[in-house]
């Protein structure tokens, strides 16, 4: 399907999306028989056929094709991959040959690959990419008119998801993600950021599904359409499931699902379906109110969005300047470049952490090391920062495969520093802007150099604006440097780029300007009352970010320094003679303050893993009780991040670099004991994760399984669909300490008191865990699992309890 006529159907007329899918080859049992629901298409393809045709003869516009998991690592999994092909020709096939002459809009399906990206998983962004391309080309090539991307809790994923979408399909895509109540995704990221990254990547339409009931759905949807001018997707769940009388029940009615999906249409809303629970009959209520029913029209006004995996920010909402925290950066720092070319990245993440502390509202990341690898360092440096701060990035390279790999494995949408107008650095540097849809720094230069005058400064900015036209970059994007010059060399300039600044918002409204700050006070006194003096200056002229130390005092306004910027008569000799002798006072390093141990307990708590090992050996060298010492800084610090957790200050990639850093710890002092013993160190604890038999959800697992395995304990994972028996047999042939069960679906979680059964049967000495969406406390209590899981770090407790008490 042509985008424009996508994009022009949804001006004029909502459309309706079908209902749940899964939930409704459960509920017919039409599982029955597969080992995935999209095996279905293939050996079943009747059951297929008659879901798409409740929905179409219900009134829905848009089917989404049975391909949800149709790509080839979960294919690869259940020995379907040899099959991909002919599993998606038949998914979007089954919808025309179901829709009886109707114009129906078929969509191709791509939703999670059920593995995380590193930092978090195996994956790499290049495999994952690939992935979704595979199949975005499959579904490409037998003729979906849009890709529809849904049920997405990772916002890599979710990019990487995009890009392949959108570079092996030339239709419209709809990009959905999964939120919880709160707004905020398993892995951590808010709607802003999420707005921030499918609209940077250029989606047509974007949206919510699955995960909360309608009433709740529509209080986000709200705020979606509040900030974004894109066409908005609407799929509820009917409620959160929960189990009466052995029975699965979706406890949202159709009144009330009607109710929630009118009050998202009055919201701005432009297609609405359904998913888990709800079925034909909602949808066939839902086209009685708003089939054909023109959109209603909203603005969400000129926003420029910059993010990372858990922040949003508009800055145009934002007080100027704009602080962007220019300290890591091993330029002229001879530690920094000695940690860094050992592979140590404690120091950048300190320095990150600090700067944010201070106020820094985007970090800027150099990691220009001389002879080392900056592709290598860069990725790395930007993966760990991205982790631990919620701060948008500034990427600082001259090298363009250091920039392009770097933007890529970016959990949000960052600013490239930067470009100028040398066409070998337009040419190169371009196209990654593009691509990423990130916010680009465009130094006023060439290759003559710095011009001397603002019109030559402004005439190379419109030559870099006219090339960000030719490659289809946005001038919104594009962020002015016009070059701060040292005063002491040059203080004539001072008013050249001031004046460059005033007269580029006048020329180009829509693009911002930047300076970085510290080299105009270079060789002289009292540097910061001129940094800040100059500060202040250029905002009044119209700058809107500036990079700068945000440990520095920015509030100072100083008379001396500004006769000096402005270069007025006897202005150096004044300030010479006020400040010639000023000498700043010397600030003591934090880590010259605490103790070891206090430290230890900072390393944990932040998810560095790299000085531990050094911290704990010193303390082994130092107290005779360094068991009870690392031990007591470790668990404190770990308790700290279970509160941060449970108050949704840290998610999933915090608690995994946390409990690494502790891991670290314990594994040292375990083996120091051991050496002095003269015994063995111990076998790690075995965990078995599965989900049960019928159920074929695994994200919340997968989850567990990460955590688990961050804390050292030895998982197997057993997968999806797994029954009892398989279960049980694995936990004795691996001697396993604890099983643990996930379900997403009331109609499954019976197989967990089975199994609980079994287990009691085969008078198995192992503990049975459960967990799940539906799963409850009281149902744990009920069937005699030995634990609830009520998330990852609850199942880690519950583990760690039970392993070091036995």
């Amino acid at each position: 399907m042509d985008k424009q006529k996508f994009l022009d159907i949804l001006k004029s007329r909502v459309l309706i999306m079908d209902g749940a899918t899964g939930t409704e080859l459960q509920r017919k049992n039409y599982l029955e028989g597969v080992s995935i629901p999209e095996e279905i298409n293939i050996k079943f393809p009747e059951r297929i056929a008659d879901i798409y045709s409740s929905y179409i003869n219900a009134g829905s516009d848009v089917v989404l094709a049975n391909t949800f998991g149709a790509n080839p690592i979960r294919l690869a999994k259940h020995n379907l991959l040899p099959q991909a092909e002919e599993i998606i020709k038949q998914g979007i096939s089954l919808i025309r040959s179901s829709a009886g002459g109707k114009d129906i809009i078929a969509a191709g399906d791509i939703s999670s690959l059920g593995e995380y990206m590193n930092p978090l998983g195996k994956y790499s962004f290049d495999e994952v990419y690939e992935a979704f391309a595979f199949q975005a080309s499959l579904i490409s090539k037998h003729g979906a008119d849009i890709i529809v991307i849904e049920t997405m809790t990772e916002i890599k994923e979710f990019k990487a998801a995009i890009l392949a979408s959108k570079e092996n399909f030339s239709g419209p895509v709809v990009a959905q993600m999964t939120f919880s109540q709160d707004g905020t995704t398993v892995t951590g990221t808010d709607l802003l950021s999420f707005i921030a990254m499918a609209e940077s990547l250029g989606v047509d339409a974007l949206g919510l599904n699955c995960s909360i009931g309608s009433k709740d759905l529509a209080v986000l949807a709200r705020f979606i359409c509040k900030n974004t001018n894109l066409p908005v997707s609407f799929k509820p769940n009917a409620g959160v499931p929960v189990l009466i009388n052995g029975e699965t029940v979706f406890p949202e009615t159709k009144e009330e699902f009607i109710s929630s999906s009118l009050e998202a249409f009055s919201y701005g809303v432009n297609m609405l379906g359904g998913c888990c629970g709800t079925n034909s009959e909602f949808i066939k209520a839902l086209c009685s109110q708003i089939k054909d029913a023109p959109p209603v029209k909203r603005s969400a006004g000129k926003k420029f969005f910059l993010s990372t995996r858990t922040k949003g920010i508009d800055v145009n909402e934002l007080q100027k300047p704009v602080i962007i925290g220019e300290r890591i950066n091993p330029t002229g720092k001879k530690k920094f470049q000695e940690e860094l070319s050992r592979g140590n990245l404690a120091c950048v993440k300190d320095e990150a952490r600090a700067q944010i502390e201070n106020k820094a509202v985007i970090l800027d990341v150099n990691m220009g090391v001389p002879q080392a690898d900056e592709v290598f360092l860069l990725t790395s440096a930007l993966n760990q920062i991205q982790e631990i701060v919620s701060a948008p990035l500034c990427i600082d390279s001259s090298n363009p495969a250091a920039l392009a790999q770097a933007v890529k494995n970016c959990a949000g949408v960052p600013i490239i520093n930067s470009v100028n107008a040398e066409q070998e650095k337009l040419a190169s540097i371009m196209p990654i802007a593009k691509r990423y849809g990130a916010a680009l720094i465009a130094l006023t230069s060439d290759d003559a150099g710095i011009p001397k005058t603002a019109r030559e400064r402004l005439a190379i900015a419109e030559k870099i604006l006219k090339a960000a036209d030719d490659y289809g970059v946005k001038r919104e994007n594009i962020i002015f440097d016009y070059l701060t010059l040292a005063l002491s060399s040059s203080p004539e300039q001072t008013a050249e780029t001031l004046t460059a600044i005033k007269k580029s918002k006048e020329l180009w409204p829509q693009c911002k300007t930047v300076l970085g700050v510290s080299n105009i006070s270079f060789g002289l006194p009292a540097r910061q009352k001129i940094n800040s003096t100059f500060l202040k200056m250029a905002c009044r002229a119209g700058l809107d970010f500036a990079i700068v130390n945000p440990a520095e005092d920015w509030s100072v306004f100083d008379a001396f320094a500004e006769n000096l910027l402005n270069n007025n008569d006897k202005g150096a000799i004044k300030y010479m003679q006020a400040y010639g002798s000023y000498k700043k006072p010397e600030l003591k390093a934090e880590t010259e303050t605490l103790t070891k141990t206090q430290l230890l307990y900072n390393a944990v708590l932040y998810g560095n893993k790299e000085p531990v090992s050094d911290l704990v050996n010193k303390i082994i060298s130092s107290d005779p009780d360094a068991f009870k010492t690392v031990g007591g800084a470790v668990l404190s610090a770990l308790n700290l991040v279970g509160d941060k957790f449970e108050k949704k200050e840290y998610f999933l990639p915090q608690i995994i670099m946390s409990a690494e850093a502790a891991q670290a710890a314990f594994a040292l002092i375990k083996k120091n004991i051991s050496q002095k013993n003269g015994a063995a160190g111990g076998k790690p604890v075995k965990v078995i994760m599965a989900t049960v038999k019928g159920d074929m959800h695994d994200i919340g697992k997968n989850i567990v399984c990460a955590v688990l395995e961050s804390y050292g304990f030895e998982v197997i994972d057993m997968g999806v669909n797994a029954s009892s028996e398989d279960i049980l047999k694995k936990a004795k042939e691996e001697n396993a300490t604890a099983v643990g069960l996930s379900a997403l679906m009331t109609t499954t979680m019976p197989e967990m008191e089975k199994c609980v059964k079994l287990r009691n049967t085969l008078n198995l000495a192992v503990k049975i865990m459960v967990g799940g969406a539906a799963v409850t406390k009281k149902y744990a209590q009920e069937i005699g699992a030995d634990a609830y899981g009520k998330d990852a770090m609850e199942t880690a407790k519950y583990l760690k309890r039970i392993t070091t008490s036995s």
